[in-house]
């Protein structure tokens, strides 16, 4: 399989591969990080939460201009538009919920345990 192959495929899959990956990982350092923002009066919570949603957004944004170029491309299909349009908004939604976990990092400080 050539690079532009494996390129336009994960291209096609980035809403759907990254933005959970990094909604999973946000979701492990939220056990670990309030007790070191306690600590040392800090607000990586917040950080690496907000860091999260931009990469989901960038994920969706490749997704999303991939949907439209889909039709250009002819060894994919019609379904890769569906996957690409699916995998944007889907990242769409797991930016939501980290800008929100985000934002209740803003609110709770980590020592309220």
């Amino acid at each position: 399989m050539s690079i532009s192959k494996i390129q336009n495929r994960f291209s096609v899959v980035s809403g759907l591969l990254i933005a959970p990956t990094v909604w999973a990982i946000n979701m492990q350092l939220g056990e670990i990080l309030p007790d070191i923002d306690c600590v040392h009066q800090s607000r990586w919570s917040a950080s690496i939460s907000f860091l999260g949603a931009a990469a989901a957004v960038l994920a969706g944004a490749i997704s999303w201009r991939w949907a439209d170029r889909a039709q250009l491309a002819v060894p994919l299909t019609a379904t890769s538009r569906f996957v690409a349009s699916l995998g944007a908004l889907s990242a769409l939604v797991f930016a939501f919920a980290l800008s929100m976990q985000g934002i209740a990092s803003l609110v709770l400080s980590g020592c309220e345990r």
